[in-house]
């Protein structure tokens, strides 16, 4: 009969114990998970809220930059980029132009006269004509004829120096940034399938080979 109860008051006591053990395992984990919420809670609320994404700033329109050179000379020296009989890449030859009249009329004139030294070429096609040109902002609008797409010989070098032939020879002056080729009036995506000319195009310096 003794050992009857003994049994029964140890089988008690490990219930007690077991029931006690997972009571404070339930207070323990109770304990932790408070404490982790109440961290990031209190974490979340110190930091600070994310800036309002900025808005342009609104300033008055900027006057478009002098393209016509500043100085009181009879003459100016210009660069004008032609190539040599490989037609790979651009050589620029100095020359003297009459200060007179439209300094970006004036200088396109004279790179469509073509090179004064015999061993280069002009790669923009012969007869190609200026219709206009016109400024805004940094940008240059050249405006040529008909005759800058069918007198291509249907290359890519020639179609890709002759565009730049004009691009940096204008950009060759630091108001001008970029140089949009029209046709008679219009855009066109390209020339003769070989470049994009949809677009202004920024001065490559890369397809310079030297200047005389």
């Amino acid at each position: 009969m003794e050992n009857k109860l003994r049994r029964r008051r140890k089988r008690k006591k490990s219930r007690t114990a077991f029931l006690s053990a997972l009571l404070y395992l339930f207070i323990g984990m109770g304990a932790f998970f408070m404490v982790v919420y109440a961290g990031e809670y209190f974490f979340r609320e110190r930091e600070e809220p994310p800036a309002p994404p900025s808005l342009p700033a609104i300033t008055e329109a900027e006057p478009t930059p002098h393209i016509i050179p500043l100085d009181e000379e009879e003459s100016w020296e210009v660069v004008l980029y032609f190539t040599d009989d490989q037609f790979i890449s651009l050589i620029g030859e100095r020359r003297l132009i009459d200060a007179e009249g439209n300094y970006l009329e004036r200088v396109l004139e004279e790179l469509l006269r073509g090179p004064q030294d015999e061993t280069l070429f002009n790669p923009i096609p012969p007869d190609t004509r200026l219709n206009g040109v016109f400024s805004e902002g940094g940008t240059v609008y050249v405006d040529l004829d008909e005759q800058m797409i069918e007198g291509q010989a249907g290359g890519s070098s020639q179609e890709l120096l002759s565009i730049y032939s004009i691009i940096n020879t204008l950009t060759e002056t630091p108001a001008v940034q970029r140089v949009k080729i029209l046709i008679d009036g219009q855009e066109r995506e390209t020339l003769r399938g070989h470049m994009d000319t949809s677009r202004p195009l920024e001065r490559d310096e890369k397809l310079i080979a030297e200047v005389q």
